[in-house]
């Protein structure tokens, strides 16, 4: 059974710790770059009546969480496992008119929207993307003879502000880049001829990887549509059986607050935590679900 589906029958922030039915803790660690994330749970065969929730349990607004949470860690692990602080954090908009919607006409508005080509749907502002790619990728080919240092995720936002009847919603993209030869002034400047840009340096310290995955994976009004480059590698899980027992595994559930943090470091020497283990109970499921993410130590 996937982890995401042993995840999913652990749902309850708080329960009673029943360490009786299985033998073993599995313990499920992924390292990417200085960041190390660990996951633990009962290592036993699903009861029927289990797998009938499991099963149960996977509809639209559940799968729907558990694909943003699992979003959330892929986009972080891909920051930490291909970008160094040499990486530009970038946020793109367009050149949209500066009077309040409610305050114009809308066959002025309408006619603004097509004199300056802002878009009227994401499929425009993909192309207006892939467009800005292909100008650094020229650059970063010009830089260095080729495009393999070349790397970025990229994700379009639709704007909160409720758009006028007949006119589109506003549209910005954030992004992530690296490449030779790439600065901050040179990404600016590609996208400058559809309106305005913001830039900073990659920031990796004190669990910036964290906040940028939050940020580019957020849940906003509207659709949300990200991609990356293909030449990021996404990092292995390694599975034990042996690396926590259940007595640790009971100490860490019974009281996070005043032994998790120990707990873990002792186990990764040479890591931090960086938030309080999350632990989770089941009504069908004995023992716990720990996930906790760590940083190795400056």
């Amino acid at each position: 059974m996937k982890i995401t589906d042993y995840e999913m029958l652990y749902d309850l922030p708080a329960g009673e710790y029943d360490g009786r039915g299985f033998r073993g803790v599995r313990t499920v660690t992924v390292r990417a770059g200085a960041s190390l994330e660990v996951m633990c749970y009962p290592c036993m065969p699903l009861t029927a009546e289990a797998k009938r929730e499991a099963k149960a349990r996977r509809t639209k607004p559940g799968m729907d969480a558990v694909n943003r949470r699992n979003t959330q860690r892929h986009v972080l692990r891909l920051i930490e496992n291909n970008f160094t602080p040499a990486a530009v954090v970038f946020t793109g908009t367009y050149a949209y008119p500066q009077a309040e919607y409610g305050m114009c006409n809308l066959e002025e508005l309408t006619e603004f929207y097509m004199a300056r080509k802002l878009p009227w749907d994401v499929e425009r502002v993909k192309k207006d993307a892939r467009n800005f790619l292909a100008k650094l990728r020229r650059m970063v080919k010009k830089a260095a003879g080729d495009v393999k240092g070349f790397r970025w995720i990229l994700r379009i936002e639709e704007g909160v502000e409720p758009p006028v009847g007949g006119l589109p919603p506003k549209y910005h993209i954030h992004a992530l880049i690296e490449g030779p030869g790439l600065t901050r002034d040179a990404i600016e400047a590609a996208w400058w001829a559809h309106g305005g840009a913001d830039t900073r340096y990659l920031d990796l310290r004190d669990d910036g990887s964290g906040r940028l995955s939050n940020y580019l994976t957020k849940q906003r009004r509207g659709g949300r549509w990200w991609s990356h480059s293909r030449n990021l590698k996404a990092p292995r899980a390694r599975v034990s059986d042996r690396r926590m027992s259940r007595r640790r595994l009971s100490s860490v559930a019974a009281d996070v607050q005043r032994n998790g943090r120990e707990i873990f470091e002792a186990l990764y020497p040479g890591y931090r935590v960086v938030e309080l283990p999350d632990v989770k109970y089941s009504d069908f499921m004995p023992g716990a679900y720990i996930y906790c993410r760590m940083r190795r130590r400056e």
